[in-house]
């Protein structure tokens, strides 16, 4: 399960302090200062400053709330934070017997104070507990498919064709490469030389490649001609575009691909999982910050 609290509050650098710190703000009695901010954070802009205390807030409630919930009882989190704390700290001062609680205690993690270093640990509990509630989560086939249907769109493929282009002023010019074309064994090395030796467009030097696309966003006039062709095709005739007189080759025509629940069930799931912790982690935030005492200090 991928860290869904980094979508939700500031992955802040985690770095020594260069400078004295400052309170940014205070939260349920406690203060947040510039120890937890980007390194920068005094140069920047008063918006861009008021929108990172924010985050950093919300990163505090967070941080808080799941250090006093029953996952820091789990052996598999204190053995995995231990590790983690334990790999930053100052090996002439703990031995491999050290404790979470004596290294948080002694704060011997080089180049962090104890806020940042309580920061850490504070998100990482925080993601810890949401990866909990992932692997808990046992949504049934019913939740699953309503949210498959809902986003079937996802999971289905348009058709699509990916096309080189070959731009010219002049359809004499035109008409010379797809003779010169016609004429190759290998039509797709020719057309890549023909494109970078004649091609007005940007694509030139990259063989004229177009990219892929659905056949449902060819315009009006390019969608009856190239909506059936197949790999390897080629104008055999100039097509007037707004751009000049277009070549156009296939290098490749994907069929539609309509998806099963029973096929993509376990992306579906995947995706459900991911959607509906990333839900309850920004509702608990915002419950967590509505009932807060929050004061402001940096304005």
């Amino acid at each position: 399960m991928k860290k869904i609290i980094s979508n939700i509050v500031i992955a802040s650098a985690l770095i020594s302090s260069t400078y004295a710190s400052d309170v940014l703000a205070i939260v349920n009695g406690e203060n947040i200062t510039t120890e937890v901010a980007p390194k920068n954070f005094k140069t920047l802009d008063k918006k861009i400053q008021q929108s990172i205390i924010n985050k950093l807030i919300e990163k505090k409630l967070a941080s808080d709330y799941a250090l006093s919930t029953d996952v820091v009882n789990d052996e598999k989190y204190k053995k995995v934070l231990t590790h983690i704390l334990s790999s930053g700290a100052d090996k002439k001062k703990n031995s491999d017997k050290s404790s979470l609680a004596d290294i948080v205690k002694e704060k011997t993690i080089k180049g962090y104070t104890k806020e940042q270093l309580e920061s850490k640990k504070g998100l990482f509990t925080f993601d810890f507990l949401l990866d909990k509630k992932a692997e808990n989560m046992k949504p049934s086939d019913k939740e699953l498919k309503n949210y498959y249907y809902s986003n079937k769109f996802k999971y289905d493929t348009p058709a699509q064709i990916e096309l080189l282009s070959i731009v010219v002023e002049k359809k004499s010019l035109a008409i010379q490469i797809i003779n010169s074309l016609e004429k190759a064994k290998d039509k797709l090395q020719e057309f890549s030389i023909q494109a970078k030796k004649y091609s007005l467009a940007p694509t030139k030097n990259n063989h004229g490649y177009l990219g892929k696309m659905p056949i449902s966003v060819l315009n009006a006039k390019l969608k009856p001609i190239l909506k059936d062709k197949k790999r390897g095709y080629f104008s055999t005739t100039p097509i007037k575009t707004d751009f000049g007189y277009e070549i156009f080759y296939v290098l490749n025509d994907i069929p539609e691909y309509k998806s099963t629940f029973e096929g993509v069930k376990t992306k579906v799931k995947n995706e459900y999982i991911q959607k509906s912790v990333k839900s309850w982690a920004i509702n608990k935030i915002k419950e967590l910050k509505d009932k807060a005492t929050i004061k402001i200090v940096n304005k």
